[in-house]
């Protein structure tokens, strides 16, 4: 199972510290939406520059002009550039067929789908690398999180990452579904001790 870090941060020279931090423990390292508004490619460029063997997840959100895009972030650096789900599907497999042009993988972003499930079955004919599947932010909706899950799951074996206020008191809730990855934001990078907490979800995540 790989852990996924996300950067969603309004300094990059902070972010490249923190993962400077914790690269140790981390697969990838997500330049997550906040950086790439406020940097753009430079953002990308910098991590790649910083990490040359770590897998770079740009948090993109494409949703059009995706040809331009793909190829400007992955001359950049970016190694994984995401996808809306809502848009059209010829448009999904468009990007899918540019990235891999690329050797970019493509993850398709769960967050506006309008079929968590139709979604999930269309991720392997539109040549998908992988799904993002969002869990609530509250604990307390934790319980909730079962049915969405077992919807995408049970509708492809296209692999998928969670991500949604992952935390020490969610963690073991979030892993009892087996995802191919669980994605950690706010837990490690707002932490008081980025590399000690990175450490910790290196270590349940080994069990």
């Amino acid at each position: 199972m790989k852990l996924q870090v996300s950067f969603d941060l309004q300094d990059i020279d902070k972010a490249i510290l923190i993962a400077k931090n914790i690269e140790k423990y981390v697969d990838i390292l997500e330049i997550g939406s906040t950086l790439i508004v406020k940097y753009g490619l430079e953002a990308v460029k910098k991590f790649k520059k910083n990490f040359p063997d770590k897998e770079i997840y740009a948090d993109v959100k494409l949703v059009d002009r995706v040809e331009d895009t793909i190829k400007e972030y992955t001359q950049a650096g970016a190694n994984c550039i995401s996808i809306l789900a809502g848009i059209t599907n010829n448009i999904i497999q468009n990007a899918a067929q540019i990235a891999h042009e690329n050797n970019c993988k493509i993850a398709l972003d769960l967050v506006d789908s309008h079929s968590l499930g139709q979604s999930a079955m269309d991720s392997k004919s539109l040549d998908i690398d992988r799904i993002i599947f969002h869990g609530p932010h509250e604990e307390q909706m934790l319980e909730t999180l079962l049915e969405e899950w077992e919807n995408v799951k049970g509708n492809t074996d296209t692999p998928i990452f969670i991500e949604g206020g992952i935390n020490k008191n969610s963690i073991n809730k979030i892993l009892e579904l087996k995802p191919d990855g669980i994605i950690i934001g706010a837990a490690i990078t707002h932490s008081g001790d980025p590399a000690k907490d990175a450490e910790f979800f290196r270590n349940i995540l080994k069990k």
